[in-house]
């Protein structure tokens, strides 16, 4: 490593960098997506995706284009969760 190069900036893994998502992946996405238009539907703010723990499968609904993840997480686009709903 050539010390008078900066180091390559971090890469953010996000489900945009893999071709196909596991069926029981989309599903806790679009969950957690219905469940927050359930209750915020008077806001419908487009959101950026869900992220999805995968241990638990529990989602949360996020605004931020590049969401920090932790380990075990996976991040589903809102055009990944809204292209399996049709």
């Amino acid at each position: 490593m050539n010390p008078y190069q900066p180091n390559p900036e971090p890469t953010i893994e996000t489900s945009e960098s893999h071709s196909l998502l596991a069926p029981d992946l989309i599903r806790a996405a679009r969950s957690a997506y219905g469940m927050y238009l359930k209750v915020h539907s008077d806001q419908m703010q487009r959101p950026a995706g869900v992220v999805v723990s995968q241990g638990s499968d529990r989602g949360q609904v996020i605004f931020a284009s590049q969401p920090v993840l932790l380990p075990g997480e996976r991040f589903v686009t809102f055009d990944e969760i809204e292209s399996q709903m049709y």
